[in-house]
């Protein structure tokens, strides 16, 4: 019976010294070293100690261009000779008056339309802007072609405030 006491007790003299902490600052000092030095793999042995790691590499991958969501661009207003409001494009840029080919347009001549509502898109290096309204009011004339090139200032629109 001695002699079982004796390798249990072994046993347990082996199974903390694995745990003791000389070896886990062996281990820090192994992964601190690897990371530095950015290797994807590490080995050290002391003895009859060995400590092995490896670590995952990681690959940069390419992504594509994020898509970005219609926002609205600022709208420039001016008043001309008739009292009616003239809506101006805020940028140089492709002027759409639907959100994409195959859908209806946003407004037609006589909409009546609120403050915020998108009336056009201006495309520029494939980012959309929506044309909103910038107050409450009836649309009068288009003053432009669908994916018609226009002007800082142009005018796209003339409307009424309702």
């Amino acid at each position: 019976m001695k002699k079982n006491d004796k390798s249990r007790n072994r046993d347990s003299a082996a199974d903390t010294e694995v745990n003791s902490d000389p070896i886990i600052e062996r281990l820090e000092q192994l992964i601190a070293v690897a990371e530095q030095a950015d290797l994807a793999s590490a080995r050290i042995r002391d003895g009859e100690v060995e400590i092995e790691i490896s670590r995952a590499t990681v690959h940069p991958v390419a992504t594509a261009p994020a898509i970005t969501a219609p926002t609205a661009a600022p709208t420039l207003v001016t008043e001309n000779e008739t009292g009616d409001d003239i809506i101006r494009s805020p940028m140089p840029a492709r002027f759409y008056r639907s959100p994409a080919p195959d859908e209806p347009p946003f407004i037609e001549v006589g909409d009546s339309v609120t403050s915020g509502t998108s009336l056009a898109t201006l495309e520029v290096m494939k980012t959309f802007n929506d044309v909103e309204a910038p107050f409450d009011c009836e649309i009068l004339e288009i003053l432009v072609e669908d994916g018609q090139a226009v002007e800082y200032n142009q005018p796209l629109f003339r409307v009424r405030q309702n």
